[in-house]
């Protein structure tokens, strides 16, 4: 029995710590995580309580002001932790319900090493949707750092990054209207992949759309990326849009971003994400002129031709008086409201109406002073004017802005004004004349173009030096590599000088060939010259073959068809500067350049004359 008993016993005792144990390893098996999910749990606990998250900035680059929109604040933690790259830190954020504290520390950490730095332009700071409804957007906590860093709200934009979807568009929509009416501007990433689609684009209306790098990528050599990103911009035009292009890695499709129009750029092309951005080098810029065909609108044009000349009211003028002008003087579209003669206001014959065809609408308004109606934000340009610059701002306007007139002023002043159509149709009929004569592989403007800007110059006295630009040893490159590649080479130059001219100052032309001349109205065009031999070198040396390349040029048949080496192409470059008394046309302007040309070319290398025989009876000489 005993013997028994204890058996018994045993067993039972035995069969009890095996239950308890199996207890455990279910109850382990069914709570426990892994090794892999504890530690990384533990390691984001560390990173939030010790703060330690570092900012990295990356630029947004406006290329056609040739300068940094704003910055795009990017997150890291601890170098050598496992939750160092932003996706693992935030994904395990996300798992264990911590992704709104953890956002809150980033926005701190970036707004405070933002103001630090003192960087220039806008702050991009990423946020994802499920953290804009949660507690900061009923209390306001960005809003009150930034009013403890002492940062300006209007400064902030706030980047909307979809990992996950959007389930709820009212609230998502009341959340950024939230942001937008404390100051903050809102934009969408990604558009294009993932959830980031139309309905988010059409529901939020941000005020700046980023496209998915997977449309840029590549971009120069696909024209259905290309057609996509014209697609965009046009929507994103009719709603106020602005859109930035990110993702730019190569000089090709920053360059063709360029020519379809898309000014905002971000990506490894100007910068990685760094700690302490350094100011974007001008060479990151060379390829960052208008579009091909532009350089005729980028000079300033004369508006008196499209301008009338007529009294401006007071802003203080009742809208009786204005009703009386507008019965009296049927012709007038609009009024030009001015302040001790600078133009203040627009108010149109349309908006006068509109108030006073309501019922009671002149009992109402009759005293009132034009200032309460008038549109304060018109359009106003100077008489001589940039046109590229004006079509741009016509583009980004609503369409009641294109019924209306526009304000001329002379110094500041007013002057008169004009019909935004008559406007429209002088850009227009300039770039189809420009169209026409333009050269087919650089779309530079041709002789024609060229030499009706030098006769206009001339008239009006403005003074310019022109120069001639010619490469040497292109022939035999073309020889020995082929047209497609010679091409290459032509264009490359034409890229050159765009990227060293003033627009608004400075004309090029491309009369064929490798020739090229430039109006310069530019006082430092000696040193615009120089940076265009410059790029051009380091630019062609990539067109010769590593060979070439290793011995300096290339072998080739010379004139007198007998083998000859020539060594890598260069610029030669023969400048003149016309006396405007003497010279009697464009023609005494070629002569003079061709003639510096001609000198500048028997110059071994990079080679630049300048003629000091400043007409056609002058003294020639070495400069």
């Amino acid at each position: 029995m005993r013997f028994e008993s204890n058996m018994g016993q045993g067993k039972s005792c035995s069969m009890w710590r095996c239950s308890v144990t199996a207890m455990r390893v279910v109850k382990s098996i069914e709570h426990a995580k892994p090794v892999s999910e504890v530690v990384m749990d533990r390691e984001l606990d560390r990173i939030i309580k010790l703060r330690q998250l570092t900012p990295l900035f990356m630029p947004i680059a406006n290329t056609r002001e040739r300068k940094v929109l704003g910055y795009e604040a990017l997150i890291r933690g601890p170098e050598g932790s496992p939750l160092h790259a932003p996706a693992s830190l935030f994904k395990v954020a996300h798992r264990t319900g911590r992704l709104l504290e953890l956002e809150l520390l980033c926005r701190e950490a970036s707004i405070r090493r933002f103001k630090y730095l003192n960087l220039p332009g806008k702050l991009f700071l990423n946020v994802t949707p499920a953290t804009l409804l949660e507690s900061d957007f009923q209390c306001g906590m960005t809003l009150d750092l930034l009013n403890k860093v002492g940062f300006d709200a209007e400064r902030m934009v706030i980047e909307i990054t979809e990992q996950f979807p959007i389930e709820d568009y009212t609230l998502m929509r009341d959340a950024t209207c939230h942001y937008r009416e404390l100051g903050f501007e809102v934009a969408l990433d990604d558009l294009g992949a993932g959830y980031a689609g139309l309905r988010s684009w059409s529901e939020l209306r941000p005020q700046y759309v980023k496209i998915d790098r997977h449309f840029i990528e590549g971009i120069d050599g696909t024209p259905i990326k290309q057609e996509f990103v014209r697609t965009i911009q046009d929507v994103a035009r009719s709603i106020q849009c602005q859109v930035i292009a990110e993702g730019i890695e190569r000089v090709e499709e920053h360059r063709t971003l360029n020519d379809i129009g898309l000014v905002l750029q971000q990506g490894y092309y100007f910068s990685r994400p760094v700690a302490m951005p350094k100011q974007l080098e001008e060479n990151l810029f060379r390829f960052s002129n208008g579009g091909a065909g532009t350089e005729g609108v980028g000079i300033p044009q004369d508006l008196t031709p499209i301008t009338t000349v007529r009294p401006a009211i007071d802003q203080q003028t009742q809208l009786c008086e204005v009703e009386r002008i507008f019965r009296e003087q049927s012709d007038i579209k609009s009024l030009a409201v001015v302040s001790q003669g600078r133009p203040v206001g627009l108010l149109s014959r349309e908006t006068f109406l509109s108030l006073y065809l309501n019922p009671f609408g002149r009992e109402l308004h009759d005293r009132k002073p034009v200032s309460e109606f008038m549109d304060s934000n018109p359009l106003i340009l100077e008489e001589c004017t940039v046109l590229a610059q004006v079509n741009q701002q016509i583009n980004q306007s609503d369409a009641s802005r294109v019924r209306s007139d526009f304000i001329v002023t002379h110094q500041g002043r007013y002057l008169g004004t004009g019909s935004i159509f008559d406007l429209l149709k002088l850009i227009t009929d300039l770039q189809l004349r420009n169209a026409r004569h333009a050269n087919p592989l650089t779309q530079l403007p041709g002789n024609v173009p060229f030499n009706d800007e030098a006769g206009r110059r001339m008239q009006k006295h403005e003074p310019f030096v022109v120069c001639y630009l010619d490469l040497d040893n292109f022939k035999a490159f073309n020889d020995c590599y082929g047209y497609e590649r010679g091409d290459q080479v032509i264009l490359l130059l034409a890229q050159c000088m765009k990227s060293c001219i003033d627009d608004s100052r400075d004309f090029i032309g491309h009369i064929g060939g490798d020739d090229f001349l430039i109006l310069f109205g530019s006082d430092d065009w000696l040193e615009r010259c120089r940076r265009i031999q410059q790029l051009f070198t380091d630019g062609v040396i990539n067109l010769y073959d590593a060979d070439e390349r290793a011995c300096g040029g290339i072998y080739a048949l010379d004139r007198k068809g007998e083998r000859a080496f020539f060594d890598i192409a260069t610029v030669s470059i023969g400048a003149a500067l016309p006396d405007l008394e003497l010279c009697r046309s464009h023609h005494d302007v070629s002569v003079l350049a061709t003639d510096a040309k001609r000198i500048a070319k028997k110059q071994p290398g990079n080679s630049l004359f300048i003629n000091q025989r400043r007409w056609l009876g002058g003294q020639a000489g070495v400069a």
